[in-house]
């Protein structure tokens, strides 16, 4: 048997299933003494390995029963596979699943099933000393709150910090220049976050000090100022040459029109139009029912026209692409140069507050493994690891599989095994480091990769087992016309897709495609999505079946608001965001005019919203007027024009409320709850946590949110009868009966993709600046910079349709029986439409959407509903507690109150009776617990009297005078090894023993019982004759039993 095995599994083709048969194998063919102990299997999610450690559980629960008690119909063919496999008998086959659950469930520790993050922690956490590192450190996964804290750190150092002033000053500046934003927070933030991706380390440690960036961009300046001076002084020389000719005479105003273009100093686009160039060439200066006069001019000037033109062209030919990397790197150095800083910073944050960042533990362990063999690894952690299960590989980054390398090496090498489960086709993660490359190769025998000393073999999982007939049949035909657009090593990906179906139903898909563009797509959209839902659940289908999946959050989020107020119930792990709520942001606009009356755009949006809520009437003035007047008004105005429209609005009287109970009034005022409940609930849950953990100022709320506002959302519970509604990217590994895939239009852009590159060859090859390591966006604007960008972009592209394509594959690879995708064809939203234009225009369509009566007949469905669980949304109720708070004259406390008065009382007098075993010892425990000076004098009086009663208790008094052995409190073992704690045992003489327990609150028949139980171990202990009593502290009450 090879024992390096790699699987292509395409979607639904049993991928967990061909894991678990896998690691039963090596289980139950170990001579381990423990048969588990040497087997790791990788998974990307933590779902997955849940799932994973699930089946392999249950599976071997049921083979333990034997074949004949097996309900599961796939288990009992896997009893068979295996047993056969094994070349076991049916006895020895149960007797060894016996023996491996057993193993598994005694030595669960070593049921090694995770994610790589947590292997690689686990490794991390036994060689905390040698990496120097505290031993309790604590895992961070969320890198925002310490970015954000860094940043800050640094802006704060402008005016202290002499280089971060410069660096920091120097870029607002040359972006009020360039007529940007001259804020540099957010590109600070931007950058920072290659702080946090485990690849990025190599350059971030290579990347160039102050000193040397600045003489790099001094540079780079030259070279910018060169370039648009030279450019500068031919348009001049060239409008001098052209500015008396009306711009009519020139072929379609070409010429005049593309100087006039250059008026500003933005020269990012001064490539000429082929047009243009071509009548340049051809010295075509002027129409033919242009003036004579005009034309004499341009035939006497055409010489020297042409000549500069031509030296216009040449400089763009020859420096322009050269000047656009100059002024991005210029650009990219500023952020840089302060990265240095802000990573410092960072690491100080990190070890004050004993924290790692998940992300950096690949890092961290690569360069372990650098220096130490592996033996070492296995020592230390351990454990030895023989047989290797690595899931969706795919999605593995490079350095998490070099970090796996050495250890599946070592494993190999021994004898030992890896198995690798991929599908190159469901690669979506390239964006967190994911490298399809990498199973590529390892899955094409002609290829070489890290481990191509040992024997491999390939093997393709292509019956689907999830999807109907309609579904895979179209996916099939569709993916396989896809796959002209991928060129290598891409193109083979789809090439003749050919997965079979072992579904006997048909199944349904329909593609549906909207014509329209603008706002119209997202509202026809949102009603197609509604129509599809209604019309599953009149076909018996239950809300829970339908999943529908999205490319991004923000395309969820309009959905569920959608759907929200359809009354259709809805469960999404990206949920709803609170920042899409108009009242929620309305309740924002109010805190920041009551933060600051000077801010006259939330003013505006204030007043925005009650026009259109038709709360402020303005018969007499137009929207327009009553905006620009009223938005500019100070606090008090602006109250006082509430007031005319009965909006009892009073800044003055708000700024004396805490942050909570200020936004209940706004939200009370204004009635924000009737329509927003929801989200109204949710956002005082928010603001409560934050006032409760963080502070009361309205200003660090409103930056609280500006931070959080894109994350904070409603949670809602799974587990109710509702359609769910995530990402493609959350989709990966799920199914579901009914898939609705809106918006399928996006397009296919490198969004804000940005790389490491050594700009060095720039520099005419000095040596001081061979590591001129900056970083770049990936954008359209590389195929116009010098070589290798072009090729760079070309790279992206490619692999940016990929992604495109692969997200559709795994949207579309979703549902078990219906198929629903609606698309549109506005090239705002992108121009993934044309992959299904082009293949419906080529295929008949009507051959996916099978009709409803051929849809009964050859498919089934059982159907069952459940009512147990189910959610009502209630109104947010809310009244000021200022109107509601009133003293009782009488009865001080309630009842509630005095029970509880009453057994705090009795456990004070039971700690001190604790401390008694005589009269002598009254004084003596109550000045130990300092009952005078904590509880004053008539406290102490009370106490000492309720003491003094129950010691001298005519039935008590004798065994509180020293002439026995005390036990207080001290465990009696019954004969079941159940342990027991009597509060007090005294022993006589003549095994005599008297029992005392002490009781707070009312009598119980328990206390009875309790007591009794203790008679009898004691009993059993050999005592002939027990004495059982009673106390009740709280009213002083002596009770023998």
């Amino acid at each position: 048997m090879t024992n390096f095995n790699i699987f292509k599994a395409s979607a639904g083709s049993g991928k967990t299933y061909t894991l678990v048969k896998e690691y039963l194998i090596r289980c139950l063919s170990s001579s381990d003494a423990i048969s588990h102990q040497s087997l790791l299997a990788i998974t990307f999610t933590n779902k997955a390995a849940g799932e994973m450690k699930t089946r392999i559980l249950s599976t071997l629960f049921d083979f333990s029963k034997g074949l004949d008690f097996i309900d599961d119909q796939s288990n009992k063919i896997l009893f068979n596979e295996l047993k056969e496999s094994l070349g076991y008998s049916d006895l020895l086959f149960v007797q060894k699943s016996k023996k491996t659950l057993s193993d598994i469930i005694h030595y669960y520790g070593l049921f090694s099933v995770s994610t790589i993050d947590k292997f690689i922690h686990r490794i991390i956490r036994k060689f905390s000393y040698e990496l120097d590192l505290s031993s309790t450190f604590e895992v961070e996964m969320d890198y925002e709150k310490l970015l954000l804290e860094s940043v800050r750190y640094i802006i704060d150092e402008i005016g202290t910090d002499k280089q971060i002033t410069n660096a920091l000053l120097s870029y607002s500046l040359y972006k009020i220049q360039e007529d940007q934003n001259w804020d540099i927070e957010e590109d600070l933030k931007q950058i920072s976050e290659q702080l946090f991706k485990d690849y990025n380390n190599v350059f971030i440690k290579n990347v160039p000090n102050y000193k040397l960036i600045k003489q790099f961009q001094t540079q780079l300046l030259t070279t910018i100022k060169d370039f648009e001076s030279s450019f500068k002084s031919n348009i001049l020389a060239i409008d001098k040459l052209i500015k008396q000719i009306p711009t009519e005479t020139f072929p379609y105003k070409d010429l005049p029109n593309y100087i006039n273009k250059f008026s500003h100093t933005n020269y990012k686009d001064v490539n000429l139009s082929d047009r243009l160039k071509e009548s340049i060439r051809d010295k075509k200066w002027y129409k033919k029912n242009a003036s004579e006069q005009f034309k004499n001019k341009l035939d006497l000037i055409s010489d020297v026209l042409y000549d500069k033109l031509n030296v216009l062209i040449e400089l763009i030919d020859n420096h322009h692409s050269k000047y656009l990397l100059c002024k991005q790197s210029y650009i990219s150095f500023f952020s840089v140069s302060v990265l240095s800083q802000i990573a410092n910073k960072l690491q100080i944050l990190k070890k004050g507050q004993n924290i790692i960042h998940i992300s950096e533990f690949n890092q961290i362990i690569n360069t372990f493994l650098e220096k130490n063999p592996t033996p070492f690894i296995y020592e230390k952690i351990g454990t030895r690891y023989s047989h290797y299960f690595i899931d969706e590989f795919q999605d593995t980054s490079v350095i998490q599989w070099s970090n796996l390398i050495p250890l599946v090496e070592d494993g190999l090498s021994s004898g030992g095994s890896c198995l690798v489960v991929g599908d190159a086709k469901q690669s979506i993660y390239r964006w967190r480091g994911g490298e399809v490359k990498q199973f590529l190769s390892l899955s094409d025998v002609h290829q070489k990769h890290a481990l191509s000393q040992f024997d491999s073999k390939i093997h393709s999982l292509n019956i689907n087992y999830r999807s109907d007939q309609e579904i895979v049949s179209f996916n099939n035909k569709f993916f396989s016309f896809l796959s002209k657009y991928l060129i290598s090593p891409y193109d083979g990906l789809y090439s003749n897709l050919n997965h079979k179906c072992n579904s006997k139903n048909l199944g349904q898909v329909s593609i549906s495609g909207l014509d329209i563009k603008g706002k119209d797509v997202s509202e026809y959209t949102l009603n197609l999505i509604y129509n599809k839902v209604s019309d599953a659940k009149n076909r018996g289908y239950l809300f829970s079946d339908i999943c529908i999946l999205t490319r991004s959050n923000k395309e969820i989020s309009s959905i569920a608001v959608f759907l929200t107020k359809m009354d259709v119930p809805i469960i999404s792990s990206e949920s709803l965001l609170l920042k899409n709520s108009q009242s929620v942001q309305f309740i924002i606009n109010n805190l920041q005019v009551i933060l600051d009356q000077k801010n006259h755009l939330s003013k505006a949006k204030i007043l925005t919203y009650l026009i259109s809520n038709n709360a402020i009437k303005c018969d007499f003035e137009s929207n327009h007027f009553l905006l620009s007047k009223y938005s500019k008004v100070n606090n008090l105005e602006f109250q006082s024009f509430l007031k005319l429209s009965g909006i009892l609005w009073n800044f003055q009287s708000y700024t004396r409320l805490n942050l909570y109970e200020l936004i209940e009034e706004i939200i009370r005022l204004f009635g924000l709850d009737v329509n927003s409940s929801m989200f109204i609930n949710f956002f005082l849950d928010f603001v409560y946590d934050f006032s409760i953990k963080k502070s009361n100022s309205i200003q660090d709320f409103l930056q609280f949110w500006h931070d959080k506002k894109e994350s904070a959302s409603i949670t809602i519970p799974s587990g109710i009868d509702a359609v769910e509604l995530m990402t493609v990217h959350k989709s990966k590994g799920l199914q579901f009966p009914i898939v609705i895939f809106p918006f399928a239009n996006w397009k296919e852009d490198l969004g804000k993709e940005k790389n490491w590159f050594n700009i060095g060859s720039m520099f005419n090859n000095k040596s001081s600046f061979k590591d001129a390591i900056t970083i770049l966006p990936i954008k359209r604007e590389l195929e116009n910079w010098p070589r290798p960008f072009p090729s760079i972009y070309l790279d992206y592209k490619n692999e940016a349709k990929l992604d495109s394509i692969n997200l559709l594959y795994v949207a579309m690879t979703r549902p078990k029986n219906e198929l629903h995708v609606i698309t549109n064809s506005d090239p705002r939203k992108g121009n993934i439409f044309k992959y299904f234009k082009e293949y419906l225009s080529q295929n008949d369509a009507q051959t996916y959407t099978p009709d409803k009566s051929d849809l009964s007949q050859k498919f089934s469905k059982i159907i069952t509903y459940n009512n147990e669980a189910t959610t009502t949304r209630h109104n947010f109720v809310s009244c000021s507690w200022r109107t509601r708070l009133c003293i009782r004259k009488k009865r001080g406390y309630s009842k509630d109150l005095k029970t509880k008065l009453a057994i705090n009382w009795g456990e004070l007098i039971h700690q001190i009776m604790a401390g008694i075993n005589s009269k002598k010892d009254i004084d003596k425990t109550l000045k130990t617990f300092n009952v005078l000076e904590n509880y004053g004098t008539s406290v102490f009086k009370r106490i000492k009297s309720a003491i003094e009663i129950i010691i001298s208790d005519s039935r008590l008094a004798h065994l509180f005078s020293n002439q026995f052995s005390n036990f207080v409190e001290r465990d009696i073992v019954d004969t079941d090894g159940t342990i027991y704690r009597p509060d007090r045992v005294i022993i006589q003489a003549n095994n005599v023993v008297t029992l005392i327990d002490y009781k707070t609150g009312k009598e119980r028949k328990e206390h009875e019982i309790q007591i009794k139980k203790y008679e009898s171990i004691l009993l059993k202990m050999g005592y002939k004759k027990i004495y059982k009593f009673l106390i009740y502290l709280t009213s002083i009450k002596v009770k023998e039993i």
